[in-house]
């Protein structure tokens, strides 16, 4: 279900149907989210279906994490203990690297299955356009972004027939893609960070309660 701003407005009569178009990614947006400060407080808590691992440690007591870490995380899913898991880091250069270190080797079929995940690797021949969907398994509505584009506030972006809907809080699945993908949970690429690398896809974001949580997104294009 889509939610909406306070300050959003909507109906046909308040908005155009043209919608947003995607904009190109900031030059050096990736070396500002390695390098942005700690803020105050998270915008909201972490409970997923599968097990976290923050920062290479296994968690066990999600309340205390969530009371503790008060930065925005960058989260890639990943295998633990030969099972679904969810990546989480406080530092992003860090999950890149065991993101890349991870889906290496995730065309082999038992890391495949255990990322739930449909991979390709090396990816050159995977399209360079990623496509969002609205439900999980690439269902429902659908919103394909070009390389190296992304939208810094889904709620412009307009959804449904009469464009009377938007992409807000809608997002549940991913395709596939021949580039890294992220979706962030707050505007102009801010918060917290769910990272798609190149070659597979994310058939259901719910699985690490990412679904319908998308505010903006980036098709990196690297």
């Amino acid at each position: 279900m889509s939610h909406k701003f306070p300050e959003a407005e909507s109906g046909p009569s308040a908005r155009s149907l043209e919608g947003a178009e995607p904009e190109r990614i900031p030059a050096g947006l990736a070396a500002e989210l390695s390098a942005r400060p700690a803020p105050s407080g998270r915008k909201r808590e972490l409970y997923p279906d599968v097990p976290v691992v923050l920062d290479g440690e296994f968690v066990e007591d999600l309340e205390r994490m969530n009371a503790e870490v008060t930065r925005p995380l960058f989260m890639t899913r990943l295998v633990y203990d030969s099972s679904l898991a969810l990546g989480a880091f406080t530092n992003r250069e860090a999950m890149l690297a065991e993101a890349r270190r991870t889906h290496a080797d995730a065309e082999e079929s038992s890391l495949g299955a255990s990322l739930e995940a449909i991979c390709t690797q090396p990816p050159d021949s995977l399209p360079t356009q990623v496509c969002f969907f609205e439900d999980i398994n690439e269902g429902g509505d659908v919103k394909c972004v070009d390389a190296g584009l992304g939208y810094p506030d889904l709620s412009k972006v307009h959804r449904g027939f009469l464009g009377t809907q938007d992409w807000i809080f809608v997002i549940s699945s991913l395709s596939q893609c021949r580039f890294d993908v992220s979706l962030f949970d707050l505007l102009e690429w801010h918060g917290d960070e769910f990272f798609q690398p190149k070659g597979c896809n994310t058939p259901d974001l719910g699985r690490f309660r990412w679904n319908d949580l998308a505010v903006s997104i980036a098709n990196w294009g690297t």
